[in-house]
């Protein structure tokens, strides 16, 4: 993470701070500053990878159905039905929805043509495998069948149909990268160039982005074409980049800021004892990915080994990490939360595990280390320093030097950290020019089935993983398969196992975010996520 000192942040943003409720043209104007860590870099769906890109997108852009504040309502949808099996989902859009021009018309062929454009062969997109999920969809991608193969049907102008591989759920629809709308005449004269800046981007959610400056900042208005617009109840969402951590911590302390992302036990108190209120939830797996094929062939040869990535595993205390370098980060002894959701209550309650300590045992590591020698007929010599991929923050260069101690310690092993720019590193992630990455996994909804764990299908081995098994295949295949909830969380119980069992990713812990605010705001929702779509401030 860029650092900034408080001095120099508060100096760039004096002139573009508001407060809460301005005057404009005699108009009460509701307005909120946020923290954030990164610039967004694109606005485009099929793009999305960086926070805060993956919760402003739900603020501009609209979804067939839209979680608002825990219920499941009618976004571009008037009403759905689907089939028996759940495999089938006919969904019949409102009348006279238009994008935020208040011109253009929103058409199901605009959400086909969205489609089509995410899992565009040639294009490369990096949200494209959320495609795989519809009906010959990653046939498709691979130019195994033609478009008219793949389960969409668009039935009228207000009509569309999906089809998919396995069951779907209200959840699914609720996101932007598939199921939301785009205006092909204004998108395709724009090629990759769309996403890219306020007057790139053509929407059809509750805000519109009004300004954009890169590494800076970003304003989103509330857009009054909106079909839901009268419950928007913040004019100006002002989201301020950089402003984390101490930086925020000192924003928030002058009124530069009305939001920052939690921080440190000591911030959040300090906060606290301002008046602030806090509120937290789990957001993500704080991890070091794995490639199973390595960076170099070499390195590859030990990472492959089950035995060597239990050695890894066991080298680590989550323990230490969590009370010194990532403490908002609790550490975990398996693979699902404790906060997600079972049946009828919480997951780990309903599936009793443990998968690992969350103290380091050295003497168990050893143990695999050896075994995995023996298996590939090495000596210690023979283990290359392993590569240590990381963002360029303090935070993420501090965590990684604990865990190279703990390697170096525990094992022998070994490592030199990698710090790069957020794209850079990405970049390296998805090409494999890795050995372990330092960073988060998305938590999913229902669970993890529909996000990371499908990374280590054979259906979408990439280099970022570099993983195939026909065991997990076949696991994954039958819980993603299941016709109830129930059995679909039974069947989970046996991929966390083997995810676990195996060490597909070295998961260090299930990481706390959330957000510190000034008092009288409400209207914010959080899952897995955080959603500010119905924010509202009432002064106390």
């Amino acid at each position: 993470m860029r650092r900034f000192t408080a001095l120099t942040m508060a100096a760039a943003l004096m002139i573009t701070a508001v407060p809460v409720v301005v005057m404009a043209d005699e108009a009460e104007v509701k307005s909120v500053r946020i923290g954030a860590p990164y610039d967004p870099v694109t606005m485009d769906y099929a793009e999305l990878n960086a926070d805060p890109a993956t919760w402003m997108d739900i603020m501009v852009g609209e979804t067939l159905i839209r979680n608002k504040q825990g219920t499941y309502i009618g976004g571009l949808a008037e009403s759905w039905e689907k089939s028996e099996d759940g495999m089938t989902w006919t969904f019949k859009l409102k009348e006279g929805l238009t994008y935020s021009d208040g011109e253009t018309p929103v058409t199901a062929e605009d959400l086909e043509y969205a489609a089509k454009r995410l899992m565009d062969p040639n294009a490369g997109h990096y949200q494209a495998e959320a495609g795989y999920s519809l009906l010959n969809g990653e046939q498709y991608y691979a130019g195994e069948c033609e478009w008219e193969e793949v389960g969409i049907n668009v039935i009228d102008d207000l009509t569309i149909e999906y089809t998919f591989k396995n069951p779907a759920y209200e959840s699914d629809f609720t996101s932007t990268t598939l199921f939301s709308a785009l205006e092909e005449a204004f998108v395709e004269p724009l090629g990759t160039e769309y996403g890219s800046a306020p007057e790139k981007i053509l929407t059809d959610g509750p805000f519109t982005v009004a300004e954009w400056y890169s590494d800076s900042s970003v304003k989103l208005v509330k857009n009054e074409n909106y079909w839901d617009a009268e419950s928007i109840m913040m004019d100006e969402i002002n989201i301020i980049i950089g402003a984390t951590g101490d930086t925020g911590l000192d924003m928030m302390l002058a009124d530069e800021l009305d939001f920052v992302p939690s921080g440190s036990d000591t911030q959040n108190q300090i906060l606290a004892d301002e008046g602030c209120v806090n509120f937290t939830f789990t957001t993500s797996y704080q991890c070091m990915n794995l490639n199973h094929k390595g960076k170099t062939e070499e390195s590859g040869l030990f990472l492959g080994n089950t035995n060597f990535r239990k050695a890894l595993t066991y080298a680590i205390d989550r323990e230490a990490l969590s009370a010194s370098v990532i403490t908002s980060v609790a550490p975990a002894n398996r693979l699902t939360a404790p906060t997600e959701a079972g049946v009828n209550g919480f997951f780990n309650d309903e599936y009793p595990y443990e998968a690992w300590p969350t103290k380091a045992d050295p003497e168990k590591a050893q143990e695999y280390l050896n075994l995995a020698l023996e298996e590939l007929g090495k000596t210690k010599e023979d283990i290359p320093v392993i590569d240590l991929l990381c963002y360029e923050s303090q935070g993420a260069i501090d965590t990684l030097a604990a865990i190279q101690d703990m390697l170096k310690t525990n094992l022998g092993i070994e490592s030199q950290i990698n710090p790069q720019t957020i794209q850079v590193m990405i970049s390296s992630a998805m090409s494999g020019d890795y050995d372990l990455w330092y960073g988060g996994n998305s938590m999913g909804v229902p669970d993890a089935l529909g996000g990371f764990l499908s990374g280590y299908t054979t259906a979408m081995q990439t280099a970022l993983r570099g993983y195939s098994n026909e065991e997990y295949d076949a696991l994954y295949d039958a819980a993603v398969a299941s016709p109830t909830l129930e059995e679909r969380k039974a069947n989970y119980f046996e991929v966390e196992k083997f995810f676990c069992d195996n060490v597909l990713i070295i998961l260090l812990g299930w990481s706390e975010g959330g957000y510190n605010h000034k008092p009288g705001y409400s209207g914010y929702w959080y899952d897995v996520d955080i959603d500010f779509t119905y924010l509202d401030y009432a002064a106390e």
